[in-house]
């Protein structure tokens, strides 16, 4: 898995009043979050100098519900369904090293299917800066498609929603209509579109006053 957030230098002389375990906390919801607004503590492996990160997004938390759901049921089905073996089919006995094997072997599989789901969705973000919009989709864990459009060449921003789930936990598709060779840039289920598209808008107005 390439490295796209690295951390930025730590300044040792900086004075904080928070607790390492306050601290620790914080960076985690950080780090999981699928909406942050100028992240000062995260940079990614193509930021320039001087160039800040103003949104970083992910797909709402939401969208995993099916995968972890699935993974919920494939970590206590063994529970029943094994000891259900055991008492019913007698005939053959079946090993209890045989046993054992498989059910490692189920649990590893398992515990791969979480991990690979979790890493994607981690690793499969938007990235709004002062200077540019970045999305790098992750197709697998070895193949990533990275795209990216400065912000002066954006033409439009518009966001789709629809549906009560979609209304009531607040995401949509907020789609970036470019000038460049990437005509369109798709922030598919991200939280807060609203928020997105007027972040996106102010930047472009200030991109255009700025070049006049």
């Amino acid at each position: 898995m390439p490295d796209i957030f690295i951390s930025p230098p730590t300044n040792k002389a900086t004075n904080t009043t928070e607790s390492p375990t306050q601290k620790k906390r914080s960076l985690l919801g950080k780090t999981l979050s699928a909406y942050l607004f100028m992240p000062d503590d995260i940079r990614f492996e193509t930021q320039e100098p001087g160039e800040t990160i103003i949104l970083l997004l992910r797909k709402h938390w939401i969208t995993n519900l099916l995968w972890l759901l699935i993974s919920g049921i494939l970590i206590v089905l063994p529970l029943f369904l094994f000891p259900a073996l055991t008492l019913y089919v007698t005939t053959p006995t079946i090993p209890v090293s045989l046993m054992t094997f498989f059910i490692l072997g189920w649990y590893l599989i398992t515990f791969s299917y979480i991990f690979v789901n979790f890493l994607l969705w981690y690793f499969t973000v938007s990235i709004v800066t002062n200077e540019r919009i970045i999305d790098i989709d992750f197709i697998n864990l070895l193949n990533k498609k990275f795209a990216e459009t400065r912000i002066n060449r954006i033409e439009d921003v518009t966001m789709r929603t629809g549906g009560f789930i979609r209304a009531f936990f607040d995401f949509g598709d907020v789609l970036v209509q470019t000038a460049a060779k990437e005509v369109q840039f798709e922030f598919l289920a991200v939280p807060h579109p609203e928020k997105v598209v007027r972040t996106v808008n102010e930047l472009m107005g200030k991109t255009e006053e700025g070049g006049e």
